[in-house]
């Protein structure tokens, strides 16, 4: 769904459905370079099974318009007032790479509507190397490539999907094109200079999931560990992928939110 926001007009996720008010919704958050469409199997798989499930585009993503923003301190404040807007009741936040530290920092402005957080390949740190820096500024079609290829593990690579027709890696390019050239590197300087996020992770009061990916190489499986370890109660689980983990492994990842979203108290 489209909405006029913030002078914008900012696109929405809902999986085909309309929002019921009532319901707990779950709001995934794209990573860095990505959009909605990084999440087209979980919002459909959990709008059909009594959630609201949204994945909004942030501005300059997708199909949102506006200019990226430059921090993850504005993403948190941006998501905040975008989900007051919206009106809804209580929600869990999802949040994949660059969505994980949104999600930390979201969880600093002590929403009581918050019931919980999931990280998927995600971590407290994200540092992003000179090298791909240098490429989101001067090369974005190289930039595209690296974050693509970095980005899956051995089935992601060679396109081994569970279902037919999909190639990860033209896919996973096709939607960093969609968005502002400014995008990729607004967002890896966004993750490469937030500090704060194990100092967030200590003061999480809520259950929490973690999702992690053994051969993520962009948020090294060590580095979501010690983002599991900081929080109080955060349970986790491995899965045998890169780090585009929503594309590569879907059906588990779903799986794992699942049971997850039936333990909390909603």
């Amino acid at each position: 769904m489209y909405l006029k926001f913030k002078d914008n007009e900012t696109f929405i996720s809902t999986g085909g459905k309309i929002l019921n008010k009532n319901q707990t919704t779950i709001c995934f958050l794209h990573g860095a370079g990505q959009n909605h469409f990084s999440f087209v199997q979980q919002v459909r798989y959990f709008a059909s099974r009594g959630f609201n499930a949204i994945a909004p585009d942030f501005p300059g993503h997708g199909y949102s318009k506006g200019f990226p923003s430059s921090s993850i301190e504005e993403d948190a404040k941006w998501l905040s007032s975008l989900l007051d807007e919206i009106g809804i009741n209580k929600f869990v936040i999802a949040g994949h790479s660059q969505g994980c530290l949104t999600a930390l920092e979201f969880s600093k402005l002590k929403s009581k509507l918050l019931k919980g957080i999931i990280f998927i390949a995600g971590a407290a740190r994200i540092p992003v190397n000179d090298f791909l820096l240098e490429k989101a500024t001067n090369d974005h079609e190289k930039a595209y490539n690296l974050m693509v290829t970095w980005g899956h593990g051995k089935q992601g690579s060679f396109s081994i999907s569970e279902y037919p027709g999909h190639h990860h890696l033209a896919e996973g390019t096709s939607v960093m094109k969609m968005n502002d050239t400014s995008a990729l590197i607004n967002d890896l300087k966004s993750c490469n200079d937030y500090e704060t996020g194990l100092c967030a992770a200590q003061k999480i009061d809520l259950d929490c999931l973690a999702v992690l990916a053994e051969f993520d190489i962009m948020t090294p499986l060590k580095a979501g560990k010690k983002l599991v370890e900081a929080i109080k109660n955060c349970k986790h689980h491995i899965l045998n992928c890169g780090h585009f983990l929503p594309a590569e492994k879907p059906k588990e990842l779903n799986k794992i939110i699942f049971q997850y979203l039936k333990k909390l108290d909603l």
